[in-house]
């Protein structure tokens, strides 16, 4: 009977803990988006059936089915068979430095998280995976852990605190949900979109549009593509019962001035000697931002932005990499390779190739 018992055991543990998902229904909202397309690919491979909800229309072949709808609509739910989904994993979100609303923040982030627990509750989910952001805990000179207070100072970080908190208390009505909140830092690699602060910054330096502000000796807490999905396979398997919460950044912890000294070292360019004062930047921006809101342009100039740059956002994630997390890519053949991405798919030239301008 113990040998039985200790058989049982290790196969239950085997199961737990393997990458075949053959047969596990998983869905994933925010389907379409950079890092949940990516993330349905990965589970794809490892066997799992994928299903997708996405505002906007999915171009891949990773998912088994997707429903184009919005999470606030009861209509999206109607279409999808949740009754069949055993993991929920929830990426659906606003993000941005521009043109997003207070209301449009807590309506995509918190409201749509509230209504899709709700319909996960009735069709009797118990697996959640849900993707949240170290802006809950704001920015930081030291580096801050899970247990850190949040200090949201925008909506979306506000947003998001909120969010995690309804599955907070899901756990606490529901004693056999197990659920896992990732919190990111900026996430970048290739095929990162136009409006990502990493694929920005490479732009602007290649186009020599780029005038460092400030000192550059913020810190900056940064996640390539590759190592948070490798981080959110790895936490998966490890689900449990109630709350597990984790931070999820890359080491080290890289100053904007080593950023920009590395991306244009990538780039094969001189990087400038000189940085234009926050005193001196701060009017010119405020001035950007009155015409944006006047015309209605994005303008790559904004206060958000050079406040943002200059502000340190350092995160600790030693709790994963505490029960065995190694990170596969490093901070320097990360950069490569979204550079590379960049000249390759951006530009149509090579890492080897002299850059433009």
């Amino acid at each position: 009977m113990e040998y039985c018992f200790v058989t049982l055991l290790g196969i239950y543990l085997g199961v737990i803990l393997s990458d075949n998902y053959t047969k596990m229904s998983i869905l994933v909202t925010g389907s379409s988006g950079y890092i949940g397309s990516r993330l349905a690919d990965r589970l794809d491979e490892r066997g799992a059936e994928v299903y997708g909800i996405d505002r906007d229309p999915y171009d891949g072949d990773a998912l088994t089915d997707v429903t184009t709808g919005d999470l606030l609509n009861a209509s999206t739910y109607e279409q999808t068979d949740l009754k069949s989904v055993d993991c929920i994993f929830h990426l659906a979100a606003a993000k941005g430095d521009w043109g997003i609303t207070k209301e449009e923040y807590y309506q995509d982030n918190l409201e749509a998280t509230r209504k899709l627990i709700e319909a996960g509750v009735e069709a009797d989910v118990k697996d959640w995976v849900f993707y949240s952001t170290v802006s809950t805990h704001g920015p930081s000179h030291q580096p801050a852990g899970e247990e850190a207070d949040f200090d949201p100072i925008n909506p979306y970080g506000a947003s998001k605190a909120e969010a995690e908190e309804l599955f907070h208390k899901l756990a606490a009505e529901d004693p056999e949900a197990r659920i896992l909140v990732i919190r990111p830092s900026v996430v970048y690699g290739p095929g990162n979109p136009p409006s990502t602060n990493i694929y920005r910054l490479i732009d602007a330096i290649y186009n020599g549009r780029f005038a460092m502000v400030g000192s550059g000796d913020a810190l900056k807490s940064t996640s390539y593509i590759g190592n948070l999905l490798e981080a959110t396979i790895f936490l998966f398997r490890r689900l449990e019962t109630g709350v597990q919460t984790y931070i999820y950044v890359d080491t080290p912890v890289l100053t904007t001035g080593q950023l920009v000294q590395r991306i244009y070292r990538l780039l094969e360019q001189e990087p400038p000697a000189w940085h234009v004062p926050l005193s001196v930047a701060e009017p010119i921006a405020y001035v950007s931002d009155l015409a944006a809101s006047v015309t209605g342009i994005d303008f790559p100039i904004t206060a958000a932005r050079i406040a943002k740059f200059n502000r340190s956002t350092n995160f600790d994630a030693s709790k994963i990499r505490d029960i065995g997390f190694e990170q596969p890519v490093s901070n320097e053949d990360a950069l490569r390779r979204t550079v590379e991405w960049h000249l390759r798919h951006e530009y149509g030239e090579s890492i080897t190739t002299p850059p433009h301008g």
